[in-house]
């Protein structure tokens, strides 16, 4: 479903991603790790047309959307929901509103969007009195939640997270891995996962990692302890940064 080849990215003299490779199949959940300032986020970013990068390919569903133009990449995209970091929602606007806001935008009345909004906000485990508040009357997880409920209302086949756990207290952060397990399997998507937090990989069917701007590991999440990648050995295990050396590997 997403085959990416040599994406390659820089901002003046730093490069983000380098000569990238890495493929996504169909139904697949994938949790995409790595350090702090890896790139994760502009690996996205670049999947979805946000960034454009300066060099490779990224193909989804056969069309590789670094070479269309503007309408092209918009038809593509509407198979893809991102939901960000710290869901994006609308200060001025409650969350019947800010759920239903490209059908709105799009001439629908509130009236029109309301059901497909109930719908949405119940699946994500919502209770129906949120319609009416206003971003900074949720917590964290509600406003993970409503983000989620937002995508959703696009139907998009592949699901991309970035960091969805992060500031989140340990419970809260299982509620949201849960969800997005639910979402993936009722929803029958792709999902894609940015995540620092290696209690995704109860839930990931596979796991990938970033590392000075290259995939240097993909697998199944159910091997992930037992990798003898260095670089994979060394990230969850929580070990010091440095060289690879220092932990026994040569």
């Amino acid at each position: 479903m997403i085959k990416i080849s040599g994406l390659t990215k820089a901002f003046g003299n730093k490069v983000i991603t380098r000569q990238l490779d890495l493929s996504v199949n169909e139904g697949e959940f994938l949790a995409i790790i790595g350090r702090s300032g890896e790139g994760k986020s502009v690996l996205l970013k670049q999947i979805i047309g946000l960034i454009k990068p300066d060099a490779g390919t990224v193909i989804i569903d056969g069309q590789d959307i670094t070479t269309l133009n503007k309408k092209e990449r918009q038809k593509v995209f509407h198979k893809c929901g991102y939901v960000f970091q710290f869901a994006a929602l609308l200060d001025s606007l409650n969350v019947l509103e800010n759920i239903g806001i490209t059908q709105i935008e799009e001439g629908k009345s509130l009236e029109e969007v309301k059901p497909a909004v109930v719908e949405k906000v119940t699946s994500v485990g919502l209770n129906l009195d949120v319609l009416d508040k206003y971003p900074d009357e949720l917590s964290g997880g509600m406003k993970k939640r409503v983000g989620l409920a937002r995508t959703l209302m696009l139907s998009p086949k592949i699901l991309i997270y970035d960091e969805p756990t992060t500031g989140l207290d340990p419970i809260t952060v299982r509620l949201i891995h849960e969800l997005i397990h639910k979402t993936h399997v009722e929803q029958k998507v792709t999902s894609i996962v940015i995540s620092h937090d290696v209690e995704v990989f109860k839930y990931a069917t596979h796991v990938a990692m970033l590392h000075e701007g290259k995939i240097v590991y993909k697998g199944p999440s159910k091997d992930i302890w037992e990798c003898d990648n260095p670089y994979v050995h060394q990230f969850i295990r929580g070990l010091p940064e440095g060289p690879i050396k220092q932990i026994g590997f040569v």
